[in-house]
């Protein structure tokens, strides 16, 4: 039996992962786009709202290639992406991922920090939820990357799924009581 319907859009950490194997109770719908900047998503969201009606959850996980490509003044247009997704699903829960802390030599981790200080700026002032699931382990653990320092291992995968799971499940108790 479905539970829900989950949106999962952004980049290649989203396409990167089977995750309607992992989560078999609910719909998944991956709309994850490997190289996309945030602004690719932005105007890829007319072509996913007309090909997913109505999902309960939308998990949002985009801009860490605006970060590799030193573009750091994208928060705007995950602002946008935010409110365009209200309008479209007013009675989905908005979830935006916080970025983690990838392992490439022109980045420092203080960029990212400031930028998940933006994103979880957007998500209060917009009213939708901000899921910082990685700041739990990447700082202690280098090795929650593949060899480029961008991607996931799988067991990195699992255990934001797992925190995924267990946010997502908070979000469902608290709508049903």
């Amino acid at each position: 039996m479905i539970q829900g319907t989950f949106l999962l859009i952004g980049d290649s950490l989203i396409a990167g992962y089977d995750w309607q194997a992992r989560m078999p109770s609910f719909k998944v719908y991956n709309y994850g786009l490997p190289g996309e900047k945030i602004q690719g998503l932005l105007n890829r969201l007319p072509s996913i709202e007309q090909a997913v009606e109505s999902p309960d959850i939308i998990l949002v996980m985009s801009g860490i290639n605006n970060v590799i490509a030193e573009d750091y003044v994208f928060i705007d247009i995950m602002r946008k992406i935010v409110i365009r997704l209200s309008n479209a699903y007013p009675n989905a829960e908005i979830i935006l991922n916080s970025l983690p802390h990838i392992k490439i030599s022109l980045l420092v981790d203080d960029a990212i920090r400031h930028l998940n200080s933006y994103i979880e700026t957007v998500s209060r002032e917009s009213g939708c939820c901000y899921l910082d699931n990685f700041v739990r382990y990447s700082d202690n653990d280098p090795d929650i990357f593949l060899s480029d320092g961008i991607h996931l291992n799988d067991e990195t995968y699992e255990r934001w799924a797992r925190s995924f799971l267990e946010f997502v499940s908070f979000l469902l108790e608290d709508d049903s009581g």
